[in-house]
């Protein structure tokens, strides 16, 4: 097959939506389709040959400048219209419903082609829409007039977990909805060097870890207060945070409030290529998250494969790969307290962190992309097989076709 995936978020972002499309377009072109990836361009960046199968074509866009890193490319592009002709493009697949996606939406119907929509990101959160001070209630309900826009044009809708499938049929999408994961590589990761990152951290006491945006969505000054409450029961404990994003300067201060400083390591923005060779996953006991908006969250699979058990909130995606009390713990919204006791109970009880340790390897094995891949395969060629069956089917003459035939 011959798929484009257009990724308005793509390298050199860092970010679950770009592990998305980087994990399903390798897997896909490591099983022998033509992978064409349409993306923001940005200057002095090189991308790495990512497999023979996969050809990557950049289009000029302007900075988004509420959220660093995003671009905003033009509503319509001939060049990428010549491309897909050129490509003999079978599918388009869009990841996120912005203005490459609405370039995904317009394409396939000038070239009369089946549309796949991924629903990642619940954009019109009030955590999100904080970022362009926009967190209003109207703005929620017009987002998911916006949501409708883009994804019910689509012959298929995907998204990685049941949880979400529901809040999108609540809010009238109309389209078929797939459940398929977002998938995680265990091979990609190297842990060789996690005795460095132990000894170099915190060499005699418990080391948890947060990756992700350091953004309003992210809820990390609500973990800040959690993690301040952690060391006043365990004082030898640390916190590394891995990532950049608008909301620093208020972490920064956060910490300094709150005198722990000497607790939590800001580590910064590290590249995804550099980051899963690093050995950080493996050097650390724990994974924490407090996101309440997540439709699966990525980075607590790439957490999970390195045998990192998690706590995280009961929201959204979250509780379908931390299953409570099973290979980890959830804990209900704003509860600091119950937090602090669950990531506690783990850290002093050595024994059950063991025995959720060794499900979260068990359970996280149905993620692998191995596994993923041929649902993907399977449902691109469903979808092809579908449009192709439905655009030669005689269609069903209307009103005004009948009095055309009449008087004409």
């Amino acid at each position: 097959m011959r798929i484009a995936l257009f990724a308005d978020c793509f390298l050199p972002q860092v970010n679950g939506i770009v592990t998305a499309v980087l994990n399903l377009s390798q897997g896909m072109a490591k099983k022998g389709h033509k992978i064409l990836i349409i993306a923001p361009k940005y200057r002095k960046v090189v991308y790495p040959k990512l497999h023979e199968n996969i050809e990557i074509l950049t289009v000029r866009g302007i900075p988004a400048l509420f959220y660093p890193g995003l671009k905003f490319t033009a509503p319509f592009n001939k060049k990428i219209l010549n491309a897909l002709v050129k490509n003999q493009i079978e599918l388009i697949h869009f990841h996120a419903p912005m203005m490459l996606g609405l370039q995904a939406v317009i394409l396939a119907k000038i070239l009369k082609l089946p549309l796949i929509g991924t629903f990642h990101t619940f954009f019109g959160d009030s955590a999100y829409l904080k970022h362009a001070k926009l967190d209003y209630k109207i703005i929620e309900k017009l987002s998911w007039q916006l949501v409708k826009f883009y994804y019910n044009p689509c012959n298929l809708i995907t998204t990685p977990t049941e949880s979400t499938k529901k809040i999108l049929i609540q809010n009238k999408s109309r389209k078929p909805i797939k459940v398929i994961s977002n998938g995680i590589d265990p091979e990609i990761f190297d842990n060789t060097k996690s005795a460095e990152i132990r000894q170099k951290y915190n060499p005699s006491g418990p080391l948890c870890l947060f990756v992700g945006r350091i953004a309003y969505e992210k809820n990390l000054l609500f973990l800040i207060d959690v993690f301040h409450g952690i060391t006043k029961k365990i004082p030898e404990a640390k916190l590394l945070i891995v990532g950049g994003g608008p909301q620093l300067e208020l972490v920064q201060k956060k910490i300094a409030q709150l005198n722990i400083t000497n607790k939590i390591e800001l580590l910064g923005e590290i590249p995804y290529e550099n980051l899963v060779k690093s050995g950080i996953y493996g050097a650390c006991d724990l994974f924490l998250t407090a996101s309440k908006t997540e439709t699966q969250g990525l980075t607590i699979l790439e957490a999970q494969v390195n045998g990192l058990v998690c706590v995280g909130m009961k929201a959204k995606g979250v509780p379908e790969v931390i299953i409570n009390n099973i290979n980890g713990y959830t804990v209900s919204h704003d509860d600091k307290k119950a937090f602090v006791n669950r990531v506690c109970k783990l850290l002093e009880n050595k024994d059950l962190l063991l025995k959720m340790k060794k499900r979260t390897l068990e359970m996280v094995q149905k993620h692998f992309t191995k596994n993923i891949m041929g649902k993907w395969e399977s449902t691109y060629q469903e979808t092809i097989k579908n449009y192709e069956k439905d655009k030669s089917a005689p269609k069903k003459k209307n009103w005004l076709h009948k009095i055309n035939k009449k008087f004409l």
